[in-house]
């Protein structure tokens, strides 16, 4: 009797071909169909990363992460999935819902309730569950959600006649490159642990609304980053602590060390990696060239946290462009001479 292998066994063949046919991947970035660019996150990791970055904001955003999730499905959404006529509308419509959510990691959506269940962080899919209600019933409502279990979030959808203007674009579009192929096992687990697939555009629009917040950063880290807005330091701060915090196995100890590590850890979760390094000194300090960031300040974040994992002492970041290419340099905050 042959022996069958248990990890294939577990992988969801299905989901595993949708993603292949609706996103690709290339220079480390995950890039949709229309374009746009999503970063895979495990839950875990984005709970922790969230609950970092509101320590540092200093502020509660759960509505304002609420109100960018909406307004960033309301854009994606324009592709046309959820418009269904006909015949047996509402039950194309419930499917084709139902399969938009399997495919990115959120859950099972509830549209007669309404509600969702989740693992994930609350606002992003209460959010995002408000934008697929608005698009079906072609309305627009004031929301507000409860979670009634660990899982289970019920929405209240209230009508309104307020004018609400359409979401606008944020950020640019991405050429598309080879098809995404990646081993996901059943409820888009990876080695048992469970991740989303999240739009880039829905952390942006999280950046931009926290202007003219006042973060709570000492000037020893302030003095660390370029002079920069305080919701793009709060991103790279709780993004770099996370990275610290972590348990993944980062070595870099050349230019060759930092770009094979960058492939291996960023590209899977579409943050970017650099296309060249270069040594700056003699205590670690490196310089790395990008072609394509899609939102700086988290892989600057994961990048510096990557140093500090690798060097074992504060690091300073700065962040320049020359030539339509992005660089971001690594070295000891303090003088070692």
């Amino acid at each position: 009797m042959p022996l069958i292998d248990e990890t294939e066994s577990l992988l969801d063949k299905s989901l595993m071909s949708s993603l292949e046919q609706n996103f690709s991947t290339r220079d480390g970035l995950i890039i949709d169909k229309q374009g746009y660019c999503w970063y895979r996150w495990r839950i875990d990791a984005l709970e922790a990363w969230w609950r970092m970055f509101e320590e540092i904001i200093d502020a509660p955003m759960g509505r304002k992460l609420a109100n960018a999730a909406c307004d960033e499905e309301e854009l994606l959404l324009n592709s046309g999935v959820l418009d269904h006529t006909g015949f047996f509308r509402k039950k194309k419509i419930t499917q084709a819902l139902e399969a938009r959510w399997k495919i990115h990691g959120w859950g099972m959506p509830n549209v007669k309730s309404p509600s969702f269940d989740s693992n994930g962080l609350t606002p992003v899919f209460a959010g995002i569950f408000q934008a697929d209600f608005e698009r079906i019933n072609s309305k627009r409502y004031r929301m507000r959600w409860e979670e009634k279990s660990l899982e289970t979030c019920v929405l209240s959808l209230d009508e309104t006649n307020l004018p609400i203007t359409a979401s606008k674009p944020t950020g640019k579009k991405y050429l598309p490159g080879d098809p995404y192929r990646i081993a996901v096992e059943k409820e888009w687990r990876i080695d048992g642990l469970k991740y989303h697939l999240l739009p880039m555009g829905m952390f942006e629009r999280l950046q931009e609304s926290c202007a003219g917040l006042v973060a709570n950063i000492s000037d020893d880290e302030r003095n660390s980053w370029p002079e920069i807005s305080d919701g793009f330091l709060s991103f790279a701060i709780a993004a770099k602590r996370l990275f610290i915090a972590g348990e993944e196995i980062f070595l870099a100890a050349d230019t060759k060390g930092w770009i094979d590590s960058c492939k291996s850890y960023f590209a899977p979760r579409g943050m970017s990696v650099p296309i060249s390094a270069v040594e700056l000194d003699s205590n670690g300090g490196i310089e790395l060239k990008f072609t394509e960031i899609p939102l700086l300040s988290l892989t600057a974040g994961l990048l510096a946290g990557a140093w500090v994992r690798c060097e074992g002492r504060p690091v300073k970041v700065s962040i320049r462009n020359e030539n339509e290419f992005q660089f971001v340099s690594l070295q000891s905050r303090y003088d070692l001479t």
